[in-house]
This record gives structure tokens, sequence and C-alpha cells, in this order.
């Protein structure tokens, strides 16, 4: 009777005097094993039955994606696998063992982005299955699904978690490093909030574009400017509209203060340390107003 899978990948991986042909150190033996584990994770993957990724709340898997916003993670983009194998804590006796496995979750996703009702649909370990629940429920807000109209809704999404020693022991040891050499150079952790196509005058321009311009308001004028707040949440939405410099005619402070309300959302500010979170952001904005306004107040 041939030996299984799992026992060769333990005896590689737990005893390393288990050698093959000329394969007599430590390195050799860490090779076989992620070998070994590349091989088992290659066919849990085949065997898996379960529509990863997003689905609507019904169940429905959703194969157009172009229909809908899928939800996105700050740090972990649309694909949560890489969050789970970078933050797991693999459980303690099982790595002695060497027991390699995986889960298969799938929880909701609310409006707000958060997680919500978890369940395990198949599983090595019921121990793997309690990391994958403590790491779902620490997930950060991502920009939750929306509809073809930009409106918010819940949906389903379902992940496969590999839980494999050796990648496990190896990640552990690539962090450190790398926490190391952070201690010795300067990182830019934050990304700020943008605009449309993230240049840094798209939001003046939008409100130049849609501007309805009485240059008569100026009188004798040859320029007025304001200057205007916005209020980005974590979620791109525009939380607050606010004058906080007039350009001395009301009616043009309120109706920049009425485009910026209707803008369409931006991309919320990002902050890219740890597991990676949205964030509130404040903008202050100015607008000149001249006599000669016309196109070419759009900024390059």
């Amino acid at each position: 009777m041939k030996p299984s899978l799992f026992f060769i990948l333990f005896m590689l991986c737990f005893y390393p005097s288990v050698t093959l042909k000329g394969q007599n150190n430590k390195t050799d033996n860490v090779s076989l094993c992620e070998n070994m584990e590349a091989h088992l994770d290659s066919i849990w993957r085949k065997e898996n039955i379960w529509n990863l990724g997003v689905a609507k709340i019904t169940g429905e898997p959703i194969k157009d994606l172009s229909t809908i916003e899928a939800p996105k993670w700050a740090k972990w983009s649309y694909n949560l696998e890489e969050y789970f194998i970078s933050q797991m804590k693999y459980p303690k006796h099982l790595l002695a063992k060497n027991q390699a496995g995986y889960s298969v979750a799938m929880f909701s996703i609310d409006t707000l982005g958060l997680p919500r009702r978890i369940n395990i649909l198949t599983t090595i370990h019921k121990d793997f299955d309690k990391e994958v629940i403590r790491l779902i429920r620490d997930l950060p807000h991502c920009l939750p699904c929306r509809d073809k109209n930009g409106k918010r809704i819940e949906c389903l999404y379902t992940v496969y978690v590999p839980f494999l020693p050796q990648q496990y022991r190896d990640r552990v040891i690539a962090d450190s490093i790398a926490e190391e050499e952070l201690k010795h150079c300067f990182v830019e952790w934050e990304e700020q909030a943008n605009f449309q196509d993230g240049k840094r005058w798209s939001a003046q321009n939008y409100i130049y574009q849609n501007l309805t311009y009485d240059a008569s308001l100026l009188g004798e004028q040859q320029k007025a400017k304001g200057v205007y707040k916005i209020h980005i949440d974590s979620y791109g939405e525009i939380k607050e509209a606010k004058t906080l410099r007039s350009c001395g005619i009301p009616q043009w402070d309120e109706e920049v203060i009425q485009i910026i309300r209707n803008m369409p959302r931006w991309t919320p500010a990002i902050h890219h340390y740890g597991k990676g979170e949205y964030k509130d952001a404040i903008w202050a904005i100015p607008v000149i107003f001249e006599n000669h306004h016309s196109s070419h107040n759009v900024i390059e």
C-alpha cells in the first residue's frame, strides 16, 4: 500500500534526517516540502466545487463583474486569499505535526463593507476553521458591492484558505526580515484620496466644467477666489461640503457647494500599514472666478 501524501509530507518536513537520493541537507528538504505542499494545494483547488469570490446575496454567482462593482479592500484589492496567507497564525499543534490542510468559508458583506454571517463550507481540521473565522472577523471594511446604478448592495463572498506549514514558516521568516529592514528606512504609508483620473487638479477641473458661469456677477472685478472644504469619507463619498472662504458672490459659493455634493465617488485615502484600511480625508479646493472664464480655466 502506497503511503499517503500527508505521510510523505510529514516525514520530509518534520524529520530533516529523511532524505531522497543525494538530498542530504536542510535546503533540499525545505524545497521538497514546498513542492509537496504545492502539489497538495493544486489537488485541493481542483477538487473545490465552490464558486469563489463574490456572489449575489441570493447565492447566484456573478459571472459578469461588469454589471456590478465587486467589494474591494484597501490593501488586498479584489482577492482576499493573500490576506489570509499573510495574516494567519498557524495553529501551533498542527504546525508541530506539519499538518497541511485548507478551509473554504463563505460570509456576507453588508452595505458598510463589513463581514457578517460566516459559514465554513468544507475543511480539513476544525482548528483551521477557527483561524479563518478569526481572520474574517478582523477584516477591515472594504468598499462594498454596488449595483450598476452605484447603489450599495449586500453580497456573499467565498474564499479558499490553504494552510501549508512550510509556506507559513517561510512567510514568518520573510516578515521578520522585512520588519527589520523597515527600521532603517523611511516608508510612506498613506495614500491620498483621489478623484477620477487621480491627477492633482481633477476635482477643480470637475467644478469648472460643471459651473454655470455668469461673468457679469463680477462687476468691475477682474477675478474672485473662493476656497471650499470637501470631506471624503472612507467609502469615497462626500460627507461634507463647506465654504471656507467666500468668493464674495453667494450665488457662486452655493453653486460650487452643490457641485461638490453631487460629485461622483472618490477613491478614498488608504493607510497601507498592517492589514490596510480606507480612511476619511479633508481637501481644501481653491476655485478662481474670472471675467474671461472659459474652457481654458481647466488645469492640466
